[in-house]
């Protein structure tokens, strides 16, 4: 494998789908050429004391039923959380506010929920601690029907009538839950009678005139929005959010509460993250939007610390330093707030119920980190930090020594932004595509018509075979009959659909889970020569040119453009390339292009399906 410039970068898209362990695990040339980054591991070193009083965001946590706050108010102030995620009450975008005392014909103050949260609310807001009302959208919108856009008008009107009156600081807002829908290639788009573009602008109106509504009814709400949603559809829904708090100049603002960073607690990435969030806000705004976030918004970062994920989006639960670490960042980066996700295990928090924590640290070396409040004073980081802090968008790169990278992904075919280290992509070929990719991925993101095929030369045609048994993984190892013998292969001629990059195989074959198929190009070359093939696949895979086998990647991948930079030598005449890709679930396929050295095509190489 050292024959191949292999880097890879990770997503942060929001709310959904993939996430990565790594924001960087780069295969080089020579051994030890670059060092090994990992989002997950504490960076080594650092100092820890009392932060600036004045600068200390408030710490809220997610979440909080209104029975635990009325009975533990207190202590958790004195365990050193100033806020509260208010859980129970509106579930999702759907609930009905008013009926979850039985009655729902009580509305306003008689309604009995209300009663027992203005108590409650009014209690925490003498500890000078925040409540927010907070809601989800876990069942899909319909954009495009006027009638049910009337009702989720009204129910976010009464949801924030119901802040309002019960005091709460805000309304905080998740809108992770419908993340099939924050992709233009979801299944429920069809695309009969309007087009990408009439979608991205009726998601932005709908989703303005929800703003309108509340802050029609709390016009001082302080609004959190999570979690952070990359150049996905859902961006939309918190940049129409930000746009109309902007008009209206409300002087709560709007707060973006990222997720990417609940295990992820190396200090550079988490000051990264804050800066790639902002860079992106700026790219999606107008100017007097962005302006006004800047002078009232904030980034709050969030953390995971207690149980196992079960999908393995974020991984393991950090270890003591590991949080201690996560924690001094999110606090130095949140001018307003930072954020702790409780899961079910909140009893632990206040030292309850030991008899159920097994971890290897000890339980009050967590509770003391929250408490104690301890920031980074190493003098590199603080001053990125107070830069960050205020949400000045600069090039943090010589200081953070990591870069922002734009990407574009399959099989949905949209931008995806990531971090890696500076000098590691400084020396690749990758960030030759920079600016084209983030000018394409714009273009894209706005629901613009584009050709990607055409803009990023990737291979659409090719002979495709399969589906072949990849159960418990054992089928990447497995010789099928393409690798045996390929002209006796059952092979298909396919060509990716008009104007798409990557070919997406689970459109190709069923069952797509757990399975294999191979894809079948030739290279044909008026002399012989240097090429680089150009490739990102998911999950795992082979590659043969000619006879040889030229790479056999057993890691999880992701159809990201460029992924895998592989040099190769081809004689004249044609030349063959196979490649293999296995599936576990959900996304598989890839996107390939061969090129020269630059990332260019090369004149007198060209690519078919057919001999």
């Amino acid at each position: 494998m050292k024959q191949a410039v292999r880097l890879f970068v990770f997503s942060i898209l929001c709310t959904t789908s993939l996430y990565a362990d790594d924001f960087l695990s780069p295969y080089t040339p020579g051994p030890g050429l670059y060092p090994r980054w990992t989002a997950k591991e504490a960076e080594p070193g650092l100092t820890y004391g009392p932060g600036d009083p004045a600068q200390m965001p408030k710490t809220l946590l997610y979440g909080v039923s209104l029975d635990e706050l009325s009975a533990d108010a207190e202590e958790w102030v004195r365990h050193g959380y100033g806020g509260f995620f208010l859980t129970g009450i509106a579930g999702e975008w759907s609930s009905d506010v008013w009926g979850i005392d039985g009655a729902p014909w009580t509305i306003g103050a008689s309604d009995a929920t209300l009663q027992k949260a203005k108590d409650t609310i009014a209690r925490c807001r003498t500890l000078d601690a925040d409540v927010f009302l907070t809601t989800a959208f876990s069942h899909p919108f319909e954009w495009f029907n006027d009638t049910a856009w009337q009702r989720i008008e009204h129910q976010f009107r009464q949801l924030a009538i119901f802040a309002r009156d019960s005091g709460c600081t805000g309304l905080a807002i998740d809108i992770e839950y419908v993340w099939q829908q924050y992709h233009f290639n979801w299944e429920g788009y069809d695309y009969k009678g309007y087009t990408r573009e009439d979608l991205v602008n009726t998601i932005r109106a709908r989703m303005t005139r929800v703003a309108a509504a509340m802050y029609e009814e709390f016009p001082d709400m302080v609004l959190l929005t999570l979690p952070e949603s990359s150049m996905s559809l859902g961006s939309h829904i918190q940049t129409a959010w930000i746009e109309e708090a902007a008009r209206r100049e409300a002087p709560g603002g709007v707060h973006l509460c990222t997720e990417y960073t609940y295990r992820r607690p190396n200090a550079r990435f988490m000051f990264g993250h804050a800066w790639m969030n902002t860079e992106l806000l700026q790219r999606r705004l107008t100017k007097g939007a962005f302006k006004y976030w800047q002078n009232t918004g904030s980034i709050s970062e969030g953390i995971w610390v207690f149980g196992e994920d079960p999908e393995d989006y974020h991984g393991a639960p950090p270890n003591l330093a590991e949080f201690r670490q996560a924690f001094a960042a999110s606090l130095m980066v949140g001018r307003k707030y930072n954020w702790i996700y409780s899961h079910t295990f909140r009893p632990w928090f206040l030292g309850r119920e030991r008899e159920k924590y097994t971890s290897a640290d000890a339980l009050d070396g967590y509770i003391d980190v929250i408490r104690q409040r301890e920031v980074i004073t190493d003098a590199k980081y603080a001053g990125v930090a107070d830069s960050l802090r205020t949400l000045t968008l600069r090039d943090y790169a010589s200081e953070l020594g990591l870069a922002i990278v734009p990407t574009f992904a399959g099989p949905r075919e949209e931008l995806e932004v990531n971090l890696m280290p500076a000098d590691v992509y400084r020396q690749s070929p990758i960030h030759q595509n920079g600016a084209r990719l983030f000018d394409l991925g714009l273009e894209v993101f706005n629901g613009k018509t584009v050709n990607t095929h055409a803009a990023l030369d990737t291979q659409v045609e090719w002979q495709l075979a399969g589906p072949f048994s990849n159960m418990e993984g054992k089928g990447h190892n497995e010789a099928y009959q393409p690798e045996i013998d390929r002209a006796s292969a059952n092979w298909k001629n396919y060509t990716a659909p008009a104007n798409n990059a990557t070919i997406n195989l689970a459109s190709v074959f069923q069952p797509s889970d757990d399975a294999c198929a191979y894809a079948l190009c030739y290279i044909k070359s008026d002399n012989a020569r240097d090429i680089q093939i150009r490739l990102g696949a998911n999950d795992t895979w082979k590659l043969w040119l000619g006879d040889k086998l030229l790479l056999d990647c057993t890691d999880v991948g992701r159809i990201i453009y460029d992924r895998e930079i592989i040099p190769a030598h081809i004689e004249k005449g044609l030349t063959p390339l196979i490649l293999k890709v296995c599936n576990g679930k959900k996304d598989w396929g890839f996107v390939l292009r061969v090129t020269d050295a630059e990332g260019e095509p090369i004149k007198g190489v060209t690519l078919s399906a057919v001999p």
